[in-house]
């Protein structure tokens, strides 16, 4: 299944995060930080699915936190994109 994870940060400086346009967490704006338990459960992995990230900022504030954030789940997506394609390919052989 295809898995669309967007970034959008808020007027507020907030960052929410959905996943096929349902809203899974809110990166506070005082304290930046996400766990990798949380980002596990928010890509809510299962054997087949593929993911993309994408961001928008139409406030136009801290584009450079939500580009540290896309680009950290971009390499995490990709690295699992990876392994889902590998485990693809071994069932199918």
């Amino acid at each position: 299944m295809e898995k669309v994870i967007k970034l959008i940060m808020n007027a507020d400086k907030s960052i929410k995060i959905l996943v096929n346009d349902e809203e899974k967490h809110i990166i506070d704006a005082q304290n930046r930080s996400i766990a990798a338990d949380k980002i596990y459960e928010i890509i809510g992995f299962a054997v087949g699915d593929q993911y993309s990230v994408e961001s928008e900022n139409a406030s136009g504030v801290d584009n450079q936190v939500l580009e540290f954030f896309k680009e950290l789940l971009t390499d995490i997506t990709k690295k699992v994109n990876a392994i889902a394609m590998a485990n693809n390919s071994q069932t199918t052989a």
